[in-house]
């Protein structure tokens, strides 16, 4: 199957768009990191300090419904700038934290700006590329995102190790700067559609059903349950049914749903879930692992996070050219098999230090070939006018799956720790099922060849 030249045009807005998805890994990244530190400095319980980073991937799915109305409303360019804008003073805000919850409160902010940033970056970059480009260029911006996780590990460890955890916040003043600049001369404001009208009704049965369940999954895996968790998971239930009842059958739907139709789509937004449960919860898992269990300090620790991302990197502009050429379905599945290999060693055995690099950077290359491809093969099932509802729902899809992987991470580190501080050796068994539960969904995947035409 041939394929198209990429413009320079389209290279210099996926290069601008993945630098703002550059800081939004790089705080995922850097915050798991830092948990433990957190926790001593702000005295606080893992089940608490989790919440670091649970609320930041809330409310990353919270804002991210209404980025495709703020894009359509005012134009895509013009509120990526404002998004940036927002996550860097919410950044400050993170770096000043007095409290638990006051870090928890700014990582919320942030998360509401990064719900903005990552769909309208990728509906401006995916909007003027053709389908045929689609796994290069997302590879190549996804190699920029992950060197935010091959580079910021080592240099935030080390920060931690001689400075504190509140440096890792400050790194992201002086890079959304140069993002800020670069966008001003590159990036395309868009056309805004005066006069349309953000459906009020959705948007507030989607902003407290999403919160209200999440926070009851974190409940009820809660190693000191109060017993409310299952009430707000059904209160949350409740209403994110009717708000689908209702988006369904109104003619200005927040959310593109009718896109689930497409079975494409559809099984690219099921592969989402375990790649991104995957991914946070391993973001959250391994720090913990390593320091519980080897004993590494956070500059250590940085470094094996630095391997993973430097797996990623390495893996990435392949992975796009291969599902350019042949489609996802292949990549995935041999993604997901080195997932499950570079981890079942780390719940069996115990690792010494050279081989755990090695392993996590196997790691990093079957994280490149899961999450991009998957993310290509959901752009090129639908019309170049839902790509915007598209980004929408898949970065949704990917959030939220992200905090449920990491709210399960912490169950597993309590349920299975028996007493005996083997908690993060057995919840290790997750990283292998995950990848199992992946390779089977991939198989629903289709080649490029069965997608539609752009509309």
């Amino acid at each position: 199957m041939s394929t198209s030249q990429v413009s320079r045009r389209v290279w210099s807005i996926g290069l601008v768009s993945g630098m703002g998805g550059m800081l939004v890994m790089l705080d995922a990244t850097l915050a798991a990191l830092a948990l433990v530190c957190v926790q001593a400095d702000l005295n606080a319980p893992l089940e608490d300090a989790q919440w670091v980073i649970t609320s930041y991937l809330i409310a990353i799915a919270v804002s991210l419904p209404t980025s495709t109305w703020f894009g359509h409303r005012f134009g895509h360019g013009r509120i990526w700038g404002v998004a940036l804008a927002a996550f860097i003073a919410a950044s400050i805000g993170c770096a000043f934290a007095a409290s638990l919850d006051a870090l928890i409160a700014a990582r919320i902010a942030q998360g509401l700006a990064a719900g903005i940033l990552l769909p309208t970056g990728h509906a401006i970059l995916v909007g003027g590329a053709e389908r045929d480009q689609l796994g290069r260029v997302l590879g190549v911006v996804g190699t920029l995102i992950s060197l935010a996780a091959a580079i910021g590990p080592g240099i935030g460890g080390w920060l931690v190790d001689v400075a504190s955890w509140r440096w890792l916040f400050w790194i992201n003043v002086p890079l959304g700067a140069i993002a800020a600049v670069w966008a001003a001369k590159v990036m395309p404001a868009g056309r805004a559609q005066h006069g349309l009208k953000l459906p009020l009704g959705q948007f507030f049965l989607i902003v407290t059903g999403l919160p209200l369940a999440l926070y009851g999954a974190s409940e009820i895996t809660s190693r000191y349950p109060s017993g409310n968790g299952w009430l707000f998971i059904g209160g949350g239930a409740m209403l994110l049914a009717l708000f689908i009842a209702v988006a369904r059958t109104s003619p200005s739907s927040l959310l593109a749903l009718d896109l689930m139709r497409n079975p494409q789509f559809r099984a690219s937004s099921l592969l989402a879930v375990g790649n991104s449960a995957n991914l946070f919860g391993g973001l959250l898992l391994f720090p913990l692992y390593f320091h519980a269990q080897q004993e590494m300090s956070y500059s250590q620790i940085g470094m094996m996070l630095v391997f993973m991302g430097a797996g990623t990197s390495s893996a990435l502009y392949l992975a796009g050219h291969l599902v350019d050429r042949f489609g996802p379905r292949p990549v995935v599945l041999a993604g997901a098999a080195m997932l499950a290999m570079s981890a079942a060693p780390f719940a069996l055995l115990s690792v010494p230090s050279d081989i755990a690099a090695m392993l996590m950077f196997v790691r990093g290359i079957g994280l490149a070939w899961t999450t991009n491809p998957t993310t290509a093969a959901a752009y090129a099932a639908v019309d170049r006018k839902d790509i915007g509802g598209a980004a929408t729902l898949v970065n949704i899809v990917q959030r939220v799956s992200g905090a449920l992987g990491a709210v399960a991470v912490v169950a597993a580190i309590g349920w299975l720790d028996g007493g005996g501080g083997r908690g993060e050796v057995r919840a290790m068994g997750l990283m292998v099922v995950l990848p199992l539960l992946q390779a089977w969904w991939g198989t629903y995947l289709t080649g490029y060849r069965a997608v539609r035409e752009p509309g």
